[in-house]
């Protein structure tokens, strides 16, 4: 009786030391704005386990848009976001109180997708240059998500660098998410959008159209050598959850080390997050990607130089900030240093 009495006792006290760890566990809450390529990183960290590794449990959620992760962050009801990094940038000079902690994509990769009678009308060729397919853009209805996002600016950058006026040479259309412009493409709604993989492959594979302009190949200058998404997060979260921040940028940076050292894995890992795409389509779709991947977690301020003055390329009023007001780097320093060894 008095063994049977011990045994219980142990197997409360076990289980009472279980749920105090388990409460002691933070959660890191991620607002993602929707399933894309550039988010490798973050697939290869949730299914590795890297957030648990570092001592947090990740709760992910979908917020569909760049403004909806901002506003997100800015209400405090997330830790952080894998966002573009322009949105930390525009409203940084705005005195806001974005930050980016870390990079983890550094190629911008949205592109430009046309209908196969888009491409017979604009009389848009593979040998053209990107100036001259620009040009040929005038008239066309261009399927964005939202006006401000990624998809928004890199439209506009495209004629804007020309010295074209984008609202006078063609009409910009907010869709919303990417699956509504595959469905309005082919109807004629739309004439093309702008976006990431796996969309523009998926419009190909389903003979709606082709990518005529891809920065993945450098067919963008303006845009060559600029990073694209960034971790951000707030002052007030950084201070009041750093457990959370350092775990999430930790978990990121592990993440750099497995796709550089084992990319095999990480395409089957990313593979899995989007089974409708062919494997043959996705494999050369995230062979492309791969490049973006950063060697290093630390945003540093030529990357600021860099996407702030192709920020203002279309900025009525140019943007001036400096580095320490957008970017808070000694998370990412430190963990480049433990885990990746720089």
């Amino acid at each position: 009786m008095r063994r049977a009495l011990s045994w219980i006792l142990i197997g409360v006290a076990l289980g009472c030391l279980a749920r105090t760890a388990a409460a002691e566990t933070p959660k890191v809450v991620v607002a993602e704005a929707g399933g894309a390529f550039f988010n490798i990183l973050e697939y290869v960290a949730r299914d590795k386990g890297y957030f648990q590794a570092e001592g947090a449990d990740p709760d992910i959620v979908t917020v569909q848009s760049g403004a909806r992760q901002v506003a997100a962050l800015m209400g405090g009801s997330v830790d952080v976001a894998p966002m573009g990094f322009q949105l930390v940038v525009q409203a940084g000079a705005k005195g806001g109180d974005l930050v980016a902690v870390a990079t983890t994509y550094n190629i911008f990769p949205i592109s430009l997708t046309l209908s196969d009678a888009a491409i017979k009308k604009s009389g848009i060729t593979a040998g053209m240059t990107t100036d001259d397919k620009v040009k040929r853009l005038h008239g066309l209805k261009l399927a964005i998500t939202s006006p401000g996002s990624g998809t928004d600016s890199m439209l506009r950058t495209l004629f804007t660098a020309r010295g074209l006026v984008p609202d006078r040479e063609v009409t910009i259309q907010p869709m919303g998410v990417p699956e509504n412009m595959l469905v309005a493409m082919p109807q004629g709604i739309v004439d093309g959008f702008m976006f990431s993989s796996p969309m523009p492959e998926l419009a190909v594979e389903r003979h709606l159209g082709q990518i005529v302009i891809e920065p993945l190949y450098g067919e963008v200058p303006e845009v060559n050598g600029m990073p694209y998404v960034i971790l951000g997060t707030t002052r007030d979260t950084l201070e009041h959850h750093h457990a959370q921040v350092n775990a999430a940028v930790r978990a990121y940076t592990r993440a750099i080390k497995l796709v550089h050292e084992h990319p095999d894995e990480a395409r089957q890992i990313t593979h899995h997050y989007f089974p409708e795409v062919e494997e043959s389509v996705f494999n050369d779709a995230f062979a492309k990607y791969l490049k973006g991947i950063p060697d290093s977690p630390v945003v540093t301020p030529e990357q600021l130089t860099k996407i702030v003055g192709w920020l203002n390329l279309s900025e009525p009023t140019p943007l001036a900030v400096r580095y320490d007001e957008v970017v808070a780097p000694e998370l990412a320093r430190q963990a480049g240093k433990d885990i990746l060894g720089q």
